[in-house]
């Protein structure tokens, strides 16, 4: 079961960072403003790197459930899961307003989940969980 674990978690840790990174690079170097409207390819962008880094931190909790993460992993997890369980409902709240074509609020839900990636990508960094990136 370890070895499966293992096996996970490198995977997506090689396979998942070519993708995380590239697209974090771009999501924090960009700040949508009114004039810069959100576009439908911007919400597939966030909405994959949400994934890679919700994934990432699945793997993470499942690889502690088993045992074979770090002693610490449970307090790690509970440190970052504020942040994580926001990141849905925002999403929800950003496909509606470009839907609709709402740049307003599209703009500021945009500029709240780059603002929170960044939170939950430096939290996890701190604490040591791996996310591949």
């Amino acid at each position: 079961m370890r070895k499966l674990i293992a096996i996970v978690m490198v995977t997506l840790t090689l396979g998942g960072c070519a993708q995380l990174s590239a697209v974090s690079g771009g999501l924090s170097l960009v700040t949508k403003t009114i004039t810069n409207p959100v576009t439908e390819q911007e919400l597939y962008a966030v909405e994959a790197t949400a994934r890679v880094l919700v994934e990432a931190l699945l793997v993470y909790r499942r690889a502690c459930l088993a045992g074979s993460a770090d002693k610490n992993c449970r307090a790690n997890i509970e440190a970052v899961q504020p942040y994580t369980r926001q990141i849905k409902p925002l999403l929800i709240e950003l496909r509606g307003f470009v839907k609709n074509d709402d740049q307003i609020n599209a703009v500021v839900v945009y500029n709240r989940l780059t603002s929170l990636y960044q939170t939950v990508k430096s939290s996890a960094a701190q604490l040591g969980i791996p996310l591949g990136a």
